[in-house]
């Protein structure tokens, strides 16, 4: 056990570094305390603002951020990747997780040898929660909270809705989709709706919610292919900002709905507020977008995990809060 956990000593000869950078890993001074940051996947536009705030952190506490996570979104890619971390040895983990029971079984040998440990973005489940020390992110109920809220603003008597989300058993994302339904069904969180049939007059149509497997270009499809077989579609809520990662295909999609986008017939309300989204805001062909604070959650992962090591405490909970966009703020909005 302990030639699997002892700390990284990256003495890595030149080409072992270069083939890490080129996995998505980030080098730091061999005598730096090493702290392993695990995303989703190192290609998409949420991780890279992840990998600044981390390597921003571990200059800012002389320490190293070992940014890491597979190709794809893929759960055997991340255990495997999360293994290989538990090889090296690392002095502290911070993981968003894609499948996160799977995640905390791995989780349990660093917890075991005394490895600090963070969640990002995907926390663990509720039983599991004692594997690590604090989530950081964003309140993902309340993010789909959120997302609804401007469409009950503009549909007060309801109607029919879509959700999309992307990989199935992803506890952030089922629970922003438990906000919005929520929300909309006008109950407590303590009382949540399984689905929406009818609740407050919201229903939600055949085929959603629907899983896009976080893959853009499906979602783009999913999307058109909902607003194609439901002419009469009131909201089309999405938890991520997937369909609108493919602006083209995006722009296609809802121009041909677009004087019902105009008139708010049908309202349209996405997660995420980055930089490809924002075109899209302006030019009316969404009503909402809500982000979040990846580099913050890179920041504070290095930094939670380095105030670990030094045997203090951290919250159980640290807020990276979120911003909301609407149309006549997409110049400024989602600048994080």
């Amino acid at each position: 056990m302990t030639g699997i956990i002892n700390r990284l000593t990256l003495r890595l000869a030149a080409t072992a570094i270069a083939a890490a950078l080129a996995a998505g890993t980030t080098a730091a001074p061999a005598s730096a305390e090493t702290y392993a940051v695990i995303v989703k996947t190192v290609n998409d536009v949420f991780s890279a603002p992840v990998k600044e705030g981390c390597e921003k952190a571990a200059k800012d506490l002389g320490v190293e951020c070992y940014y890491i996570g597979p190709s794809e979104v893929n759960e055997a890619q991340q255990l495997q990747v999360i293994n290989d971390v538990l090889t090296k040895g690392v002095d502290g983990i911070a993981v968003s997780a894609t499948n996160p029971k799977s995640v905390a079984r791995l989780l349990e040998k660093a917890k075991a040898a005394g490895i600090p440990i963070v969640t990002f973005d995907g926390d663990l489940l509720q039983e599991d929660a004692g594997l690590r020390s604090t989530f950081i992110g964003t309140d993902n109920y309340n993010f789909g909270v959120e997302l609804a809220k401007k469409v009950v603003e503009y549909k007060p008597k309801g109607g029919t809705v879509c959700i999309q989300t992307g990989t199935a058993g992803s506890l952030n994302l089922d629970l922003r989709v438990q906000g919005i339904r929520d929300t909309l069904a006008n109950v407590s969180k303590d009382k949540p709706v399984k689905r929406l049939a009818g609740e407050n007059g919201w229903t939600e149509v055949d085929g959603c919610p629907i899983y896009n497997n976080d893959n853009i270009s499906l979602a783009a499809q999913q999307m058109n292919d909902v607003l194609v077989a439901n002419p009469k579609l009131d909201a089309f809520v999405a938890v991520g900002g997937w369909a609108q990662y493919a602006p083209s295909a995006y722009r296609q999609a809802v121009g041909r709905v677009k004087d019902r986008v105009d008139s708010k017939d049908l309202v349209i309300s996405f997660g995420d507020a980055f930089a490809p989204q924002l075109p899209l805001l302006k030019d009316g062909l969404a009503h909402y977008l809500v982000g979040q604070s990846p580099y913050n959650m890179g920041y504070k992962s290095i930094e939670a995990l380095h105030e670990l090591k030094q045997g203090k405490t951290v919250p159980p909970y640290i807020d990276t809060g979120f911003v909301k966009c609407t149309p006549d703020m997409a110049d400024t909005c989602g600048k994080n």
